[in-house]
């Protein structure tokens, strides 16, 4: 196989990739949002909910964290399949605010504490828990929107 043709191979396998990630994040996108709409934000207290609600809530964060996680990938993809490096997380963030599917990289990572913080702390301060899922549940819309101008980006100008 020559130089150009195993290029040819590894950006298909590439855009293959990206394609499945995209599915993933509209699937997590749409679970997102029903997660969201379960519950009146923002909560008074975590310490009154029923189960079902609290089983939301869990919903909620792991669901919020999840598609984090899965459009740091897509950018990376949409960094590399667009010929730059994608090791630079700081790079990365930089062309997708210049591309506009972030508005701000320390909005992205504010968010990205946020979703940290609550997710390795084990606040036994009701006070504590309700800030914080009513700050995630605040940031989720901006969340989705990221998504959907990820997704946008990529399927113009990376998969058609």
């Amino acid at each position: 196989m020559s130089n150009e043709s195993a290029r040819q191979t590894l950006f298909t396998q590439r855009r293959a990739l990206l394609a499945e990630k995209l599915h993933a994040v509209d699937r997590l996108s749409e679970h997102l949002r029903f997660s969201l709409g379960r519950n009146p934000y923002p909560l008074a207290s975590v310490g009154v909910l029923d189960p079902v609600a609290l089983e939301s809530v869990s919903a909620l964060i792991e669901r919020f964290g999840k598609l984090q996680d899965l459009l740091t990938g897509v950018f990376r993809e949409i960094v590399v399949l667009s010929g730059e490096d994608g090791n630079d997380m700081n790079r990365v963030l930089a062309r997708m605010e210049k591309l506009g599917i972030l508005d701000s990289v320390d909005f992205w990572r504010a968010m990205r504490l946020l979703r940290n913080l609550g997710a390795h702390e084990y606040d036994i301060d009701d006070v504590g828990k309700t800030g914080f899922i009513n700050a995630l549940a605040a940031d989720a819309p901006a969340l989705l929107t990221i998504a959907a101008h990820a997704g946008q980006y990529a399927r113009t100008n990376l998969l058609a």
